[in-house]
């Protein structure tokens, strides 16, 4: 849990008064951070079709120029490797994306209800 997960657990617990304003930075915030956490998400997936792409181009190399049967096999076989490691690969991440943005969507919603309850701060009078 980062740094700004715990900021916001600890603000949520606490009965105090909430300003609005500090409502809409939070909600910012809580954006932001899942912004980042699903720009970690891109950058693992692209670095695992990498490695499937490494596996795979071999494989079709020795399948294409093979010269023997155990070679044509040994292709065929990173061949498979590397498709079932591109299927798992985009599975992982079209479920890993879609956990993030129902996180993200209920801890908007959490923080909604819990400032729903709490009494707005009264606003100052700067003539009085």
């Amino acid at each position: 849990m980062s740094d700004f997960e715990h900021e916001l657990l600890d603000l949520l617990e606490k009965d105090v008064k909430f300003d609005p304003a500090r409502e809409e930075v939070l909600r910012l915030q809580i954006t932001s951070e899942f912004k980042k956490k699903k720009r970690r998400l891109m950058i693992w997936y692209v670095v695992y079709h990498v490695v499937a792409l490494v596996i795979l181009v071999p494989g079709l190399s020795q399948v294409l120029h093979s010269t023997d049967q155990l070679e044509a096999i040994r292709g065929v076989a990173f061949l498979i490797l590397g498709a079932i490691l591109l299927i798992v690969i985009k599975l992982w991440y079209v479920i890993n994306r879609g956990r993030l943005e129902v996180m993200r969507e209920l801890k908007r919603l959490e923080l909604r209800l819990v400032l729903d309850r709490r009494p707005a701060q009264p606003q100052q009078n700067p003539a009085g």
